[in-house]
């Protein structure tokens, strides 16, 4: 009897055993700390299609907590006008609900696009997310697709020659060289050729040479990849949307006739290469965040080129190197509130309580207009010479000739500027419009002179002497 008792007693107790381990095993959590881990955020599908095409790929939704979660909703969210195709599970549809995933358990999203990259009337990148609703938390990944045909390059060293039959789309970094992998290459992109950066997304050049072999009539178009609008805005008024191009330690490049719009820093040329230089013709740059042109410790030449609307500066010109603008624009009428100057010429740093400076070789400016809707356009921000922080007293190096500037503060020292004016109105045709163009009686014309320029923006004669990057209309 007694060894009975105890053989029943061990069932009770294994059988609790049991019990207690299942219940442990599917507790369930409903504390929103408890959330989904996914193996991307982002799904992105950049092969290229050359018919009407299809392709599947997949992403895991992971539990890595101690409990059961029930993802209460799982949508793509724009549902059946979306496409993309989704399979959770191993169920097709385009919402679910109450979908369980046991404790330090995943399970498979399968994700499906189908597109005619041959339909121009399709926007360049097509976009969706999936949204997943997890104890009051909501979670997203993204859906990426390209709706056209193109080139894309996504996170990958360039050089060579890239074709302009089709668009290239940079996803990430196109790096014409990179630090400690390649150097000493050159990527031509020959006119016509249009490149769309995705958010973020930079052509970087390093110890290499960027060639934009542009044309009249035919420029090289750096933009962002959306052509689709947003819900308020039209999708080409957004700046920002990209990064921009960024030189560092660059071996001589040049930039012809080509149009950056839409980016952070629409050029960034940083430390000038032994001897080197990051030539500029007829470039146009608007639009941008950040700035239209921003460089430090740069060798750069630049002749009829645009800097124009941006939503702090069209250009910082910083801490050394040797700079020459000939014939440019740089023009500033944003739409809200900026709270800066459009141009800052600035030869010193800051580095915690110590001040580094740092000279510029030459830094010439002529034939130039620096104006905007701002009252003080103008800011040059040079180590003063009669200050603790003076070098030996040494005087800073600049020179403007010939130039149309908007500034609230006295410039007429004649070591530093020639045959300027100031704060006249240059009547640019539709500077929120970004026309930059200047009528016959603007006081920017008849006063060029000693121009490196035969021709402006737009390829026409120097018929008029007009200061800027055009001439008048």
């Amino acid at each position: 009897m007694k060894t009975f008792l105890k053989i029943v007693l061990l069932f009770i107790g294994i059988s609790s055993l049991l019990v207690l381990s299942n219940c442990k095993k599917t507790q369930l959590l409903t504390n929103n700390s408890a959330k989904l881990e996914f193996s991307a955020d982002t799904v992105l599908f950049d092969t290229v299609f050359t018919t009407i095409g299809s392709t599947t790929k997949y992403f895991k939704i992971y539990n890595n907590n101690s409990g059961k979660l029930i993802i209460s909703d799982i949508w793509l969210a724009s549902g059946t006008q979306s496409q993309f195709r989704i399979n959770v599970d191993g169920s097709p549809g385009v919402s679910f609900n109450e979908v369980e995933i046991e404790a330090n358990d995943s399970i498979f999203v399968f994700v499906e696009v189908t597109v005619d990259p041959n339909n121009s009337n399709n926007p360049l990148v097509v976009e969706d997310s999936i949204l997943f609703l997890t104890n009051g938390n909501e979670q997203r990944v993204l859906l990426n697709a390209w709706g056209q045909d193109a080139y894309f390059h996504v996170n990958e060293i360039v050089q060579g020659t890239w074709a302009n039959d089709k668009p290239h789309v940079i996803y990430g970094i196109a790096a014409v060289g990179y630090p400690g992998l390649d150097s000493n290459l050159t990527l031509t992109i020959p006119a016509g050729t249009k490149v769309h950066g995705h958010n973020n997304a930079r052509l970087f050049v390093y110890k290499s040479s960027l060639l934009v072999n542009g044309s009249v009539g035919n420029p090289v178009e750096f933009s962002q990849d959306r052509t689709a609008d947003y819900l308020l805005y039209p999708a080409d008024s957004v700046a920002g949307q990209w990064r921009g191009i960024h030189f560092i330690e660059a071996l001589t490049s040049s930039i012809d006739y080509a149009e950056i719009k839409n980016a952070v820093i629409g050029i960034q040329i940083d430390t000038a290469g032994n001897g080197t230089t990051v030539n500029l013709n007829s470039v146009k740059i608007d639009n941008s965040l950040f700035a239209g042109i921003l460089t430090q410790g740069a060798n750069v030449t630049a002749v009829n080129c645009l800097f124009g609307n941006s939503a702090q500066y069209s250009a910082v010109i910083s801490i050394g190197g040797s700079v020459n603008f000939d014939h440019c624009t740089f023009g500033n009428y944003w739409s809200s509130t900026r709270n800066s100057g459009l141009f800052t010429f600035s030869d010193y740093y800051e580095s915690g309580s110590t001040i580094q400076h740092r000279p510029f070789t030459s830094a010439n400016f002529s034939n130039s207009i620096i104006y905007g809707n701002n009252d003080n356009e103008f800011v040059l921000d040079t180590l003063p010479r009669n200050s603790s922080w003076s070098i030996a007293g040494s005087a800073p190096v600049f020179n403007f000739a010939n130039c149309l500037i908007k500034t609230d503060t006295t410039i007429a020292d004649a070591n530093f500027f020639s045959n300027c004016i100031i704060n006249s109105d240059p009547l640019f045709v539709n500077p929120y419009g970004w026309d930059y163009h200047v009528p016959m009686n603007s006081p920017a014309v008849g006063q060029a002179a000693g121009s490196t320029s035969g021709n402006d923006l737009d390829g026409n004669g120097r018929f008029g002497n007009t200061i800027g990057c055009y001439e008048y209309q």
